[in-house]
């Protein structure tokens, strides 16, 4: 019977114990990459992909070694994109002994979805991607106004003064 997995940032190192912790990293830090200008030539929808993935939560665990992968990632997209608009301008050709066939430039597009599907899983891209490699999705977004409403600060107003204990340390009393 197979071993059952442990859960994503629950893993501990056999050689000392320690857990296994996955850092935020940024711009300079030793052993990451920051931010970069995508390869020249990309479509508005590629170059939008190329944004989305720096404004998300997988451009945190970019390493060296993971930025080819991130390449290949938008290389792939782009060649899916310009081989599907191409395939659906004439989606049926002539085949070999005059019969209709389906644009071959659809395997093409196909091939470059499954690079695709291997690198998001791999980058982290995705929702089940990101939760594979221990990185937290975020259930609930709050309003300013409903942290101040569970924390006791109306919304646009003073805290009540006579009830905050921190305005009574200020006061002195």
């Amino acid at each position: 019977m197979p071993r059952t997995r442990k859960l994503p940032g629950t893993a501990v190192d056999k050689r000392n114990g320690q857990r296994a912790d996955l850092t935020a990293v940024g711009a300079g830090s030793t052993g990451t990459v920051g931010r970069f200008d995508p390869p020249a030539g990309l479509s508005a929808p590629a170059l939008a992909a190329w944004e989305d993935f720096w404004a998300d939560r997988p451009a945190l665990l970019l390493t060296p070694s993971s930025k080819v992968v991130l390449l290949r990632w938008i290389d792939a997209l782009e060649r899916q994109a310009r081989a599907l608009r191409a395939a659906d301008a004439d989606p049926l050709v002539t085949g070999s002994t005059g019969q209709a066939a389906l644009n071959p430039l659809y395997r093409l597009a196909e091939s470059c979805r499954a690079t695709i599907v291997d690198c998001e899983k791999q980058l982290g891209i995705g929702g089940v991607n990101a939760s594979a490699l221990g990185l937290a999705a975020i259930t609930e977004r709050r309003s300013l106004a409903d942290l101040n409403a569970k924390y006791g600060t109306p919304a646009g107003g003073e805290p009540d003064r006579d009830d905050d204990p921190r305005i009574r340390v200020i006061d002195g009393g």
